[in-house]
């Protein structure tokens, strides 16, 4: 899902950004798995695409500073690779540059999921993330891809509209909240079709992945050096597919399983959360935490949620606004995708709401998912995680099966199941088609590639890691743990070290490696 900004909501960020599965309003963890069909793979590209490619990335990027030793860039790609007479689109990239320009690698690209995740935000903290000899050896990169962000943008509804999308129960009780939450839904859909119609067929991940080709020649590498985390473990594995003789090193962190129907990845990930938020109760009641003191600590979780399902309750540090269920529950589940970092602010947050009546804990989380600053602006990244989503996966196009999935993962998922089955409902409305089915990957001519999965990663289940592993004939690096991804930020120093080896020196982990 997991979104990582900054070091103090690093662990909220994660559900967009790396996070992120899924739409992250309601299907909570970006990083949604999408499954997109593209023909088999070759070695070479078939050559008109090859040629378009070649064009594009001729061009010369003009770097300029854009803060904190930070440069940005601007690079033209074609908005329909099958016709690229037919206009432009403009990708948004940043470099930090290798500090040891003589011992300089080549670039390495990263990704942080989502899809919707802005590359440019999550590339500036790659000082945090990326132990001193990645930063020394390789020029770090990022982009925000096609409908996202900085880059040529999906542009849907304004803040008031998202507003009142977000707040949307996603369990509904009763027809009006049915109701009202399709009619938001269907409302999303049609105003993308309206505002940005042109460039809805063209947001897939297959097309990201040719942009992401084009941007490897422009920095004049020869061979893809790249890391994606959970949404951007697809991109790579659609890269891998469609330029295999590409590939220089290309790690997958926390996958995603191309394979699963959207009904089974929407229902893993309901019970990887169920999964997830059992074990941090179990964790609060034993560190015998405030939230545990009330009595049986699920009783007391079930006694809050259902409460602010009656009376939302106010936030000190947010006037004017109250916790509904949306905010409750994904402010809820924002903070699972990091044991170090979300946990030890959920039971804050679910304590000042139980005693104090103050929900400024689980709104901040909230907040940080859906990217809505202090003063009610949003980024792009819901409606960019909408318009990719409802292309990539063939989602149902009749809103009763969004209710017959609802009654049914509930039954599975108590907490969660529901309100994950409605989340991607405006794909019943949306616009344009899909161009997708589900399938495995395959990239023959590839180099080995690394996949890492976290046993307990409850947006990305291990499995989903596990079965890309084997698709994609690479090495499965496992990290037995808590959270939504391993690599990066110090979380495991095994896990980084294997990973670390792998890019510097092509060095893989010994089959079957697992990491604490």
């Amino acid at each position: 899902m997991n979104a990582r900004r900054t070091a103090a909501v690093a662990a909220a960020a994660l559900l967009l950004s790396g996070c992120h599965v899924g739409r992250v309003r309601r299907a909570v963890p970006t990083g949604t798995a999408t499954a997109a069909t593209v023909p088999s793979a070759t070695t070479s590209p078939a050559p008109a695409l090859a040629a378009t490619i070649a064009r594009y990335g001729a061009a010369t990027l003009s770097w300029k500073g854009c803060g904190d030793g930070f440069e940005c860039a601007r690079l033209t790609v074609p908005r329909d690779y099958a016709a690229p007479a037919g206009g432009d689109v403009t990708i948004s990239v940043i470099r930090l540059k290798a500090r040891q320009q003589s011992r300089r690698i080549g670039s390495l690209v990263l990704n942080p999921g989502g899809p919707g995740g802005s590359g440019i935000e999550f590339a500036r903290g790659a000082r945090q993330l990326l132990p001193n000899e990645i930063l020394d050896r390789f020029d770090t990169v990022s982009f925000d891809p096609r409908g996202v962000g900085e880059s040529t943008p999906v542009d849907c509804l304004d803040d008031a509209q998202l507003d009142r999308l977000v707040a949307a129960d996603p369990t509904p009780d009763t027809p009006a909240e049915r109701a009202a939450l399709f009619d938001l839904s269907r409302e999303e859909a049609l105003a993308c079709g309206r505002k940005s119609g042109p460039l809805l067929p063209f947001v897939a991940t297959v097309d990201t992945a040719k942009d992401l080709d084009v941007l490897r020649a422009a920095l004049r590498d020869q061979k893809l050096t790249y890391v994606g985390f959970s949404y951007g473990t697809l991109l790579g594995a659609r890269y891998a597919e469609q330029f295999p003789g590409h590939i220089r090193a290309l790690v997958l962190d926390g996958a995603v399983d191309p394979m699963l129907t959207p009904r089974q990845t929407t229902l893993a990930q309901a019970l990887g959360f169920e999964r997830a938020l059992a074990a941090f109760l179990a964790d609060c009641e034993q560190q015998r935490c405030a939230f545990a003191s009330h009595g049986p600590i699920g009783d007391t979780f079930d006694t809050l949620m259902a409460r602010v399902e009656r009376d939302p309750i106010p936030a000190s540090q947010y006037p004017g606004r109250l916790l509904g269920p949306s905010e409750a529950l994904f402010g809820v589940a924002a903070a699972l995708y990091s044991r170090e970092g979300g946990w030890p602010l959920l039971r804050d947050a679910l304590e000042s709401a139980y005693s104090a009546k103050d929900a400024s804990g689980l709104f901040a989380l909230f907040d940080n998912l859906v990217e809505r600053d202090r003063d009610g602006h949003y980024s792009n990244s819901l409606e960019a995680q909408a318009a990719i989503s409802c292309v990539d996966s063939a989602y149902p196009r009749d809103p009763a099966a969004y209710d017959a999935d609802a009654v049914a993962f509930k039954k599975q998922a108590p907490r969660f199941g529901e309100a994950l089955a409605y989340g991607p409902v405006a794909c019943a409305y949306w616009p344009v088609p899909p161009v997708s089915k589900p399938g495995p990957v395959k990239a023959p001519g590839a180099p080995k590639v690394l996949v890492v999965g976290t046993t307990r990663d409850p947006a990305t289940p291990y499995a989903w890691s596990v079965s890309l592993a084997k698709q994609l004939a690479a090495e499965l690096l496992t990290h037995v743990g808590d959270g939504h991804t391993a690599y990066g930020y110090s979380r495991s120093s095994c896990v980084d070290r294997e990973v670390d080896a792998y890019l510097l020196a092509l060095a893989l982990p010994k089959p079957g490696t697992r990491c604490p």
